[in-house]
Parts: structure tokens; sequence; C-alpha cells
């Protein structure tokens, strides 16, 4: 789970600045999930959207219509 105390400072497009401590183990190559921000952002910037399982293996690809 997140640490209580991570958070997102900024954001640019599909980009998310992460404050963290520098005890934090985090490595290159960790996997963080996040919700999105504004669908419009999504949907505006994504032909296609990828559909991922509870373990975030890709399961299927949808295509956006917006």
């Amino acid at each position: 789970d997140a640490a209580a105390h991570w958070q997102v400072t900024a954001m640019m497009d599909q980009h998310a600045f992460l404050q963290v401590r520098a005890d934090d183990e985090l490595r290159v190559g960790d996997m963080l999930c996040f919700d999105i921000s504004h669908p419009c952002l999504t949907f505006d910037k994504w032909r296609h959207l990828l559909v991922v399982d509870d373990d975030h293996t890709v399961v299927d690809a949808v295509s956006t219509q917006f």
C-alpha cells in the first residue's frame, strides 16, 4: 500500500510528480497505480485504453470515441 506521507505535488498531462522520503524503498521498475485525474484529460489524449486485471496484466484494449 502507498505510504501515508506520499503526495502527488504536480501533474502535467499523463505525468505525476510524487513526493516521497529519501528512505522510502522505491526502485526503478516499481509499479505505482493511479486513477485518472479527469475523464476528459484521459479520453482526449488516448485513443486506446488498456484493461488490466487485479495482477495488472493487460487483458483487453478499448477504443475511445471522444
